[in-house]
């Protein structure tokens, strides 16, 4: 079976919301073995909304749309859905004595949440108002879901899941193993021969201090599944060094710390333009103290060289955002706490105080390992606290990398 996703609200297309509703669709279908071929967002027009129901039929078995199922006036997918399906609205008398139970006094907004498509089969939202809606066009299906989570979610386990399960009729499982201190390049070309496989699936990923090998397998059931995944890890985990094999669930402060912890290493951190944010992802980890000995904050030019020694001479010439000195700062503070490892941030996080030559976003890093330093530039685009937010996540993944060699 192929399925589609169609969410509707024009919040979704302005970046104020966040489509969480997709996720939670996508990882239920897969669960019920039916595949995920496209997902598109379209705006509150109902023209719109009812062509890509009408087109995403024509392509699909299953159709899910979400959002659009209240009583306001911009709440227009069962509407759509009627124009889209030539199944027309009928008032559904238990919802609409439900509502006047519920003392809603709008005749308008009673109208809207009672109208439901004829024919439609209803799963109970114990949550909010709008019920699940599952609407047969021949032997495909439209299903309308109303757009908070908490409200589709119960909708899910009212009964949607396992009428999904059925028309499936299978099992999608994915598992993920993430390797360490390996280029992505590297990577696949050690699982190339896996990768040609179309049931299971192997594909890589390059992420934040990690590569991330995704194997996903589509059985008749979750046992047959869960065999053809294991088969395929046990020849992964056989193709790399046991200590270059992270947790799949682990975060990037997790992943350092079971990198440097393996390796008896401990690490220390000067950080600006981060301004404590490094440590604050750090002590997140139960049991960081072992090989997290502390982070400076040094915001001022005066902090800088009172504490860490910074040369004067060297922040007049060069600037507190420059290579130099954030060399020293690695230096100083991988001293200061005795640590096998040190890593220094300084930077212009906006939204003021940047210069032509040292825009908003640019910001320098030093890395101190046995008797090396490496540092490097990068310039960031986003809001003061997004590229905080990068630096912390560069910082981590740099020593988880550099580490892992």
């Amino acid at each position: 079976m192929k399925a589609e996703i169609v969410s509707t609200g024009t919040e979704l297309l302005l970046g104020k919301s966040c489509n969480e509703d997709a996720r939670i669709l996508c990882e239920l279908l897969a669960r019920c073995g039916i595949d995920v071929y496209r997902y598109t967002t379209v705006g509150d027009n109902l023209r719109r909304i009812s062509e890509a129901y009408s087109e995403a039929l024509e392509r699909s078995d299953i159709v899910i749309s979400t959002g659009g199922l209240g009583g306001t006036d911009d709440d227009l997918s069962k509407q759509a859905a009627s124009l889209a399906t030539s199944v027309p609205l009928e008032e559904n008398e238990k919802l609409e004595s439900f509502l006047r139970d519920k003392k809603v006094k709008s005749e308008r907004i009673v109208r809207s949440f009672s109208s439901i498509p004829k024919g439609a089969i209803l799963f109970e939202n114990t949550v909010g108002v709008a019920p699940g809606i599952v609407i047969p066009v021949g032997e495909k299906f439209l299903i309308l879901l109303p757009g908070p989570p908490a409200e589709l979610k119960s909708i899910l386990k009212s009964g949607l899941e396992e009428f999904l399960r059925k028309l499936g009729n299978a099992y999608i499982l994915n598992k993920v193993i993430k390797i360490h201190g390996f280029r992505e390049s590297d990577v696949e070309d050690r699982i190339h021969d896996l990768t040609l496989s179309s049931n299971p699936t192997v594909a890589t990923f390059l992420k934040k201090g990690w590569i991330e090998i995704s194997i996903t397998a589509k059985a008749k059931d979750k046992s047959s599944a869960f065999d053809m995944v294991a088969d395929v890890e046990s020849k992964i985990l056989k193709r790399f060094p046991k200590d270059a094999i992270g947790k799949a669930d682990m975060s990037l402060e997790e992943t350092l710390y079971d990198v440097l912890k393996k390796r008896n290493l401990t690490i220390s951190f000067a950080e600006s333009v981060t301004g404590g944010m490094i440590a604050s992802k750090l002590v997140n980890v139960s049991g960081i103290s072992s090989i997290f000995m502390g982070s400076l904050v040094l915001y001022s030019n005066d902090s800088k060289m009172e504490i860490l020694g910074l040369s004067k001479d060297k922040m007049k010439v060069y600037g507190a955002v420059s290579k130099e000195c954030v060399t020293e700062m690695a230096k100083s503070v991988k001293k200061l706490f005795k640590t096998d490892i040190s890593v220094a941030t300084t930077g212009i996080a906006g939204p003021t105080g940047g210069t032509k030559e040292k825009p908003v976003g640019t910001v320098w890093f030093a890395f101190a390992y046995k008797d090396e330093i490496h540092s490097w530039k990068r310039t960031y685009a986003g809001n003061r606290n997004e590229i905080r937010e990068y630096v912390t996540e560069e910082a981590l993944d740099a020593v988880i990398r550099r580490v892992s060699r």
